[in-house]
């Protein structure tokens, strides 16, 4: 196998699970739930433990193979109650990269998130969250978990409705800085009766993040809801999102969080607002709507709480993928409700140009009717698809063009909404220009994208007036058919004879975009075209690294709260090993911010190398029922040229023979010459004997 690629694929996971009130404002006393699968052609070994809460969970190794998905349940007991530190961080550990979604339901209410593995992880978060004052049992949170031991924490709180957070029988309001340390394994949990929406998280070593709410209802409906998601690194934000409204909800509310200052952000090529760091613009939505921002952003989807005209669903929380992080291939499951019942599942689908038939369920062709409310705005196509109760994989059929997929479950004042699969490329940070490998999952060019490109296909994809210099896989070497969702045009055959070629050439596919100046030399043979790829420029265009922000606001300092002395659990710390991973993936840049701690350090960042990498399992499985031939895309120089051979080879075995029929036509009438001769001479042998015969008689009698 090759090295990996940053996305939500990963060896080793630590999640916690937030607290999740039913709806009366009661503790879940529901297990909470895991969704395992893998890509990797082998079985993949899986470990499931709490390392520092062995009590409450003794673990369990499971087995997982490509296109199966196991679900593991643990105890309730895992789950995070009130403000809180504890050791109830789970720990999933694989021999080989798996795709992991958390599960937390309370009675008649459910929500799930995305898990992101460690090796993507970062140490600078804005955290997105909910409130709404409705109920005093509503309430908004934040979950960390530390990765390493001695992490230290620097957390800027931001919340509204005079809210304060209680910690450490300390007390925290909005612009208030609560500083602290977390180890391996421990979990800290902070809730608040105000919108925790824009609190930012700092951390000296990698953490996992985590934002939602207890329990809430969301815009004029009463029905409410648990809500979580595990939010990305501020590394991997994008600036281009897609956002399509659940169908059959009340209109969606959008929320898109800005990382830096001066943030402009427009929703359908209209500028609405202007953000800085930590500030959100806030919108309802109930048609498809494209937002793209001047710089990184974060864009969260709200699915609103039914009423009586919209009974169907729920509150739930999803995180938008930037079209800058989509990838080909999604393997999730379809979870049960509370009660055990199925849900009415819909995936919605956001990618880029129109040619959405391509998508492929399970590895079968949809039909045109499987599709529905298919809308295009700004070269990028949406839709949704309904999806039956189980698991699933959904893919391009060729492999080729990325998509962004969010899966959503309504039932009776239930629901459920989280994204199935991410790239998750460091494209928010200082970049320098790398030597691309197909499919590293990299932005090698520095533009802010990573493998957009196709190879050898002659079309600058990203329109940036380049080919091929950052892609996602090779057309001459990936395969030598590609599907097609359009009738293709009919392809002229190569001649096998010595017969004259017809006189209609193939029409070379002719697109807008310059010509790679380190095209490959094609050859006439059958074999596949040189793999190297073209190495990049020396112009250093790289992208200015990114500054956060600045803090002018003068914050009195807080007292550094320390972890207590004694705890309700006296569980030692096991010594745990988790196998090395082979990505490549340098730790995020850390940026230096004003805070009152001044031990606060900040880490140089590294350049992220090149990878060798390949497109983990995403060829397609099926066969297809129309392809279009590579002859379709050779050049018609090269085709004129092979015609040419064939000419040429024609004309030299024609003279040749021409050669043969002369010296054998010298030799047949060489051969005649001589028997004329023989001929001529038998015919005087016979003549002069004749005349002898006849004179004798004559001659007789005079000797007589």
């Amino acid at each position: 196998m090759g090295k990996e690629i940053p996305d939500n694929m990963g060896k080793e996971f630590i999640l916690g699970f937030m607290e999740a009130l039913d709806i009366s404002g009661k503790h879940s006393n529901i297990d909470l739930k895991l969704f395992i699968t893998t890509s990797s052609q082998a079985s993949v070994s899986v470990s499931i433990s709490a390392p520092l809460a062995g009590n409450l969970y003794s673990g369990k190794t499971i087995t997982v193979t490509k296109g199966v998905i196991k679900q593991v349940t643990l105890p309730e007991t895992l789950r995070l109650q009130g403000t809180e530190r504890s050791n109830k961080a789970v720990q999933i550990v694989s021999s080989e990269e798996i795709v992991v979604f958390g599960i937390n339901q309370a009675h008649r209410s459910t929500d799930g998130f995305l898990g992101i593995p460690v090796d993507v992880l970062g140490m600078q978060y804005f955290v997105p969250s909910f409130f709404s004052n409705e109920h005093p049992f509503y309430k908004s949170a934040v979950v960390i978990t530390g990765t390493q031991d001695g992490t230290e924490l620097s957390i800027r709180i931001k919340t509204t409705n005079n809210g304060r957070v209680d910690f450490d029988n300390k007390m925290y309001g909005n612009g208030n800085w609560l500083n602290t340390t977390i180890d391996r394994f421990e979990t800290i949990q902070l809730l608040c009766q105000g919108d925790l929406t824009g609190t930012f998280v700092q951390s000296s070593q990698r953490v996992s993040v985590f934002g939602g709410s207890t329990v809430t209802n969301i815009g004029f409906g009463t029905s409410r809801d648990h809500i979580e998601e595990q939010i990305p690194p501020l590394n991997v934000w994008g600036k281009r999102f897609s956002v399509y409204p659940v169908p059959g909800t009340n209109p969606n509310l959008i929320r898109v969080l800005a990382s830096e200052d001066n943030t402009v952000v427009s929703v359908n090529n209209q500028v609405n607002q202007t953000l800085q760091h930590g500030e959100f613009y806030e919108t309802h939505s109930n048609a498809f709507s494209f937002i793209t921002a001047s710089k990184p952003v974060l864009t969260v989807q709200y699915i609103p709480s039914a009423t009586s005209s919209h009974g169907v669903g729920d509150p739930a929380m999803t995180l938008v993928p930037p079209i800058e992080q989509s990838n080909v291939l999604y393997t999730f499951l379809t979870p049960k409700s509370s009660e055990n019942k199925s849900f009415e599942n819909t995936f919605m689908f956001m990618l880029q140009g129109s040619d959405y038939r391509g998508l492929t369920l399970d590895r079968n062709r949809l039909h045109d009717n499987d599709f529905c409310s298919v809308v295009q705005r700004n070269n990028v196509t949406s839709g949704y698809i309904r999806i039956p109760s189980g698991s699933h994989t959904i893919e391009y059929s060729s492999g080729l063009v990325p998509f962004v997929g969010i899966l959503y479950g309504g039932a009776n004042q239930e629901s459920y909404a989280f994204p199935v699969g991410q790239r998750l490329t460091p494209i928010n940070q200082e970049c320098t220009p790398s030597q691309m490998t197909v499919g590293d999952g990299l932005d090698n060019d520095c533009d802010g994208r990573a493998d957009e490109e196709v190879c050898h296909d002659f079309v600058d994809n990203d329109g940036d007036g380049k080919n091929d210099e950052d892609c996602i896989t090779e057309l001459s070497t990936t395969r030598q058919t590609t599907e097609s969702t359009t009738t293709p045009k009919p392809t002229t055959p190569k001649p096998t004879t010595t017969t004259k070629p017809t006189t209609t050439t193939p029409k070379p596919i002719t697109t807008t975009s310059k010509p790679a100046t380190t095209t490959p030399k094609p050859t006439t043979t059958t074999t596949k075209p040189t793999t190297t790829t073209p190495t990049p420029t020396t112009t250093t265009t790289s992208r200015p690294a990114t500054t956060l922000y600045k803090l002018t606001t003068t914050i009195q300092k807080p007292t550094t709260t320390s972890k207590p002395a004694s705890s309700s659990t006296t569980t030692q710390k096991p010594t745990t090993t988790t196998p090395k991973t082979t990505k490549t993936v340098t730790k995020p840049s850390t940026t230096s911010i004003p805070n009152p701690k001044t031990t606060t350090t900040t880490t140089k960042p590294t350049t992220l190398g090149s990878q060798s990498t390949t497109i983990k399992d995403l060829n397609p499985k099926t066969t297809p029922t129309d392809k279009i031939d590579f002859d379709q895309i050779r050049p018609q120089w090269l085709t004129l040229a092979e015609f040419g051979v064939i000419g040429g080879v024609a004309v030299v075995l024609l003279g040749a023979l021409g050669m043969c029929c002369k010296r054998c036509w010298g030799l047949i009438k060489n051969r005649d010459d001589d028997d004329d001769e023989e001929d001529e001479e038998l015919r005087r042998r016979r003549r002069n004997k004749a005349r002898l015969a006849l004179g004798a008689p004559s001659i007789r009698p005079m000797y007589q």
